[in-house]
Formats: C-alpha cells, sequence, structure tokens
C-alpha cells in the first residue's frame, strides 16, 4: 500500500458502493451464488431479523470486497474529495461525542466522580449514567442491551455478537 501511494495513479476502495438491486443481483448470481440466495431469501422474508439470524452464520466468512468486487465485471470508479470516518467501532464514534470532565466522551447526562477516558452512550432519552472510580470503559445502553466494555478491547466487542440473541448486537 506505501508502495502504491509512493507511485500515484493508482485508485483505493474505501469500501463505499452504490449499486441498482437489479445489477447487484446480477453479479452476486454470476460471482457469489450463495449471497444471491440470501439476498433473495431476504427479500422474500415475512421476518427479516429472523430470517437474518438464520441464514447469516450459514455464510462464508468473506465481506463484499473479495465476494463480489474483486470479480464483478460492472464496476466503475469514481474519484471524489469529501471529508469520511468510518465509524466502525466506539473508539470512533467517541471522536464525535461531546467531551465531558476528565476526557470522557458521552452523548447524555452524566455524573461522575474520578472516571476517565470512558465513552457513554445512551439511546434511552431521561436515563442518567453514574461513573464513579471507572477509566477506560465503554458503556452503551440501548432500549434492550447494556453493554460495558474495557476501551481497550473495543475491537473485541464483535466476539460477542455469537454469544447474544439474534440482533441484539
Amino acid at each position: 500500500a506505501e508502495e502504491f501511494l509512493r507511485q500515484g495513479g493508482f485508485s483505493w476502495n474505501a469500501g463505499m458502493f452504490v449499486w441498482s438491486l437489479a445489477t447487484v443481483k446480477a453479479q452476486l448470481a454470476k460471482h457469489a451464488p450463495e449471497l444471491a440466495t440470501f439476498v433473495d431469501e431476504l427479500g422474500g422474508s415475512p421476518d427479516l431479523d429472523a430470517t437474518i439470524g438464520e441464514k447469516f452464520p450459514q455464510l462464508p466468512p468473506r465481506s463484499i470486497d473479495y465476494a463480489l468486487m474483486e470479480t464483478a465485471d460492472r464496476v466503475l470508479n469514481i474519484e471524489a474529495t469529501f471529508d469520511w470516518d468510518d465509524v466502525g467501532s466506539w473508539i470512533a464514534v467517541a471522536k464525535y461525542l461531546p467531551a465531558h470532565g476528565e476526557e470522557n466522551r458521552v452523548n447524555c447526562d452524566v455524573t461522575e466522580i474520578d472516571s476517565e477516558k470512558n465513552i457513554v452512550f445512551n439511546a434511552r432519552p431521561g436515563t442518567r449514567v453514574a461513573l464513579l472510580g471507572v477509566d477506560d470503559l465503554i458503556v452503551v445502553q440501548t432500549d434492550d442491551a447494556l453493554l460495558i466494555a474495557n476501551r481497550h478491547q473495543a475491537d473485541d466487542i464483535k466476539k460477542l455478537g455469537p454469544l447474544l440473541p439474534p440482533g441484539l448486537l
């Protein structure tokens, strides 16, 4: 990658795709038939969450980049200049949350004592979070779940997925 950047003249796949349903389905059928079948099953499902929970774990563990984009024959590259940040982790999201107290990042009402470098995201309006003597935590409250994790293990949060009920993480 560093050599490509030094040489110039290369485009970088940022993982952002725009396609029509007909085009992507045709390309999936040609290059990744198991994904095409999955998409068809989703389209005809009366219970999308249940279908995803049942069928998704059966798919090969490949990103859309490898499964389709590296082999598809109807791909265009469009050069664009704009700000972009992949907020695919709570560490990345924290950059956009207001600072509070001792290097905490929060989106809600927080009461804190001796607590530093925490990320608190609360999707339940009117619910206050209190922190006492804790550092480096990720605290995420939704309507149906509470996540508390060490921020140094943020990349491991995805490991909880198979252990939780479908649709929770």
